[in-house]
C-alpha cells in the first residue's frame, strides 16, 4: 500500500476540515496510515505516533513515542481520535485494551479501526479481528456506534480490509 492508497482508505473517517485534532496512532510502523491521517487533519493538528520500534519522523504535527501501548500508558491529552491500522489484530485481550483506550478520548472522539476481515489467525494476524468483531468489541466497551466507512481489497487476506469507525 502507498501513501495515496492509505489516504483513500482513511479519508471516510468524520474529521473536522476546521478544528485542529489530537490522535495517536497504535503500532505506527514506518508512518503510512500516521502521515496519511496528518494530511487530512487540519492545520495545527497533532498526531501522537506509538509503536514498540524506534521510527523517525520529521513531519510537522508528528511526535513519536517508542511504547507498547498494549502495557503502557499513554503520554497523551483527550484524543479526538485514535487510529489502529493493522496493529488489534497483535493483542490478546482486545476488549480490556479497547475499554482502556476509550478513556483518553474526548466525548465525542473515535476510535478508527482498519484491519483484515477474516476469521483465519496466521503468524501476521495472530488474533483476527473480522468487522463483526469489532462490532462486538464496540458494543462489548460501552460504544453507541459502530460504522463501516470502507473496504479494499488486500493481496494478503482473501477477505480484504475494512475501515470502521467506533464511537
Amino acid at each position: 500500500m502507498d501513501i495515496g492508497e492509505a489516504k483513500n482508505m482513511i479519508r471516510a473517517l468524520p474529521l473536522s476540515k476546521t478544528v485542529p485534532q489530537l490522535w495517536a496512532d497504535l503500532g505506527c510502523g514506518s508512518g503510512l496510515f500516521t502521515r496519511a491521517l496528518i494530511s487530512l487533519l487540519p492545520s495545527r493538528s497533532t498526531v501522537y505516533a506509538f509503536d514498540k520500534s524506534p521510527q523517525v519522523f520529521n513531519d510537522p504535527g508528528i511526535h513519536f513515542f517508542q511504547l507498547d501501548f498494549e502495557r503502557n500508558t499513554l503520554p497523551v491529552p483527550p484524543l479526538s481520535g485514535i487510529l489502529m491500522a493493522n496493529s488489534l489484530h497483535y493483542i490478546g485481550d482486545q476488549l480490556k485494551l479497547i475499554g482502556r483506550l476509550k478513556s483518553l478520548l474526548q466525548p465525542d472522539g473515535i476510535i478508527a479501526l482498519i484491519e483484515y476481515d477474516t476469521q483465519e489467525a496466521n503468524p501476521w494476524v495472530p488474533y483476527p479481528v473480522p468487522s463483526q468483531r469489532a462490532r462486538t468489541l464496540a458494543t462489548g466497551t460501552g460504544f453507541k456506534n459502530f460504522s463501516l466507512l470502507s473496504t479494499k481489497r488486500s493481496v494478503y487476506q482473501e477477505g480484504g480490509m475494512y475501515l470502521a469507525a467506533i464511537s
